[in-house]
């Protein structure tokens, strides 16, 4: 499990141009950042855990039966405003998406607008930590409330891509 984490991350590594001349390295872990103009950049786990974080206890059916959690960590939306990878013109949210993908290569979609809060405003979460302690892995995990399933809580985050 560990090989295909440390092999996602690898491959995430792939997709990043150099921005500043900057890209994430191995021994820094962080997360690349798409937006919708192919423009990418990144931003380190102790820039995430900067942000505004809250805590929202999120229950959903996983793989092994019902669970309930708190989640930690700044809110998704806000990660992309701070990363400038949100357009400007809130019109064009509701024909765009936000691709999340994990260290293993898991993706799980979202609309732009069901976080915008302009539109339904959904609080999902970059979790930095899960029940008060770090997040294991790469450090971060989607946390979408409100699903009944837990298929968009992304493990390992290291790539948000916003696309449309």
């Amino acid at each position: 499990m560990r090989e295909r984490a440390l092999l996602g991350l690898a491959l995430a590594m792939l997709l990043v141009s150099p921005i500043g001349g900057a890209t994430i390295a191995a021994e820094a872990p962080g997360l690349v950042l798409v937006g919708s103009n192919g423009a990418t950049t990144s931003l380190t786990l102790a820039e995430i855990a900067s942000l505004p974080a809250v805590t929202r206890e999120i229950s959903f059916e996983g793989e092994h039966g019902a669970v309930t959690t708190r989640f930690s960590g700044p809110p998704l939306w806000t990660l992309l405003v701070r990363a400038r990878i949100v357009p400007g013109d809130p019109r064009s949210h509701v024909r765009m998406t936000v691709t999340t993908t994990g260290a293993d290569g898991y993706t799980a979609v979202l609309a732009l607008a069901e976080i915008d809060p302009a539109f339904e405003g959904k609080e999902v979460l970059l979790a930095t930590e899960q029940d008060g302690k770090p997040v294991t892995g790469t450090g971060l995990r989607q946390a979408v409330p409100g699903d009944k399933r837990g298929g968009r809580s992304v493990r390992d985050v290291v790539r948000i891509a916003v696309g449309g």
